[in-house]
């Protein structure tokens, strides 16, 4: 079976207004024979230790593109960034640029963000939005999202509906985001990148980051997809709506295949 794989080598970023700017108001979809209406995206959040540029940008385009975009966290708390990122000697080099930092300043006051869903809320569920995004991080509270049974519930009930034959959902992770599903999906025939290990083991050889263990051997190996060493890349799988990213590099083109996927499922 021929993997899928996308490979772009050109991202135009672009920066937003305020949500008071009239070009902050989602635009919605219509398909025909449908009632028009807007398409809502929900991102998964740790308590502490997310990764700036994950989460940031993504939400920044997700809104361009014409979604409502809502935060989900672990008993309802406003997620905290990892602080390495944003201060400290660290973020001379791990830190995010001057664009993200600016659209982490936005995204850190909106409502949605200060107000995230409680993961652990019984009547919270995925299968109320079109787009479920995980993305990563490398602190501990990260991992720890992604072993909680209770995401593994509402995910292995979320990852049917993105099925290419009957779905109408889109599932997306980058880097550590990627354990969650692997998880959830169980026996069913899903596979994924995450995280490569030489770029793993470049970061915990120059004292970044301290793992117990490298992403990509914590997947099964035929589950895992590595790819090649390009400068942006992405895999699709062959039977979900499900897109996977190594790592912050490639945020770009894994909106650009988000947004395709949602073309072809809403037209």
């Amino acid at each position: 079976m021929s993997m899928h794989i996308v490979r772009d080598e050109t991202v135009t970023p672009s920066v937003l207004l305020p949500y008071s700017s009239s070009l902050w108001v989602p635009v919605p979809t219509e398909k025909p024979g449908k009632k028009t209406r807007t398409l809502k995206a929900c991102i998964v959040m740790p308590e502490a230790g997310y990764d700036v540029t994950e989460v940031a940008q993504p939400w920044q385009r997700f809104i361009k593109h014409g979604m409502f975009v809502y935060f989900v966290a672990p008993h309802g708390r406003v997620p905290q960034a990892d602080q390495q990122q944003l201060s400290g000697w660290r973020s001379w080099i791990v830190g995010v640029d001057a664009e993200t930092r600016e659209i982490y300043g936005r995204m850190s006051t909106t409502d949605e963000f200060l107000k995230p869903f409680d993961l652990f809320d019984p009547h919270f569920t995925f299968t109320d939005y079109d787009l479920v995004y995980i993305p990563g991080g490398t602190d501990p509270c990260v991992y720890e999202l992604m072993e909680m049974s209770r995401l593994t519930e509402l995910l292995a009930q979320y990852i049917p509906l993105t099925s290419r034959v009957s779905g109408y959902h889109v599932l997306a992770a980058t880097a550590q985001g990627a354990l969650a599903v692997v998880k959830a999906a169980g026996n069913l025939d899903l596979k994924t990148t995450t995280t490569p290990l030489y770029l793993e083991r470049t970061s915990y050889l120059s004292g970044l980051t301290k793992p117990e263990a490298y992403l990509s051997a914590m997947i099964p190996s035929e589950k895992y997809v590595a790819g090649p060493m390009a400068k942006e890349w992405v895999y699709e799988d062959e039977k979900y709506f499900y897109i996977s990213a190594r790592h912050s590099g490639d945020i770009g083109l894994l909106c650009k295949e988000i947004f395709r996927a949602q073309h072809r499922i809403h037209g």
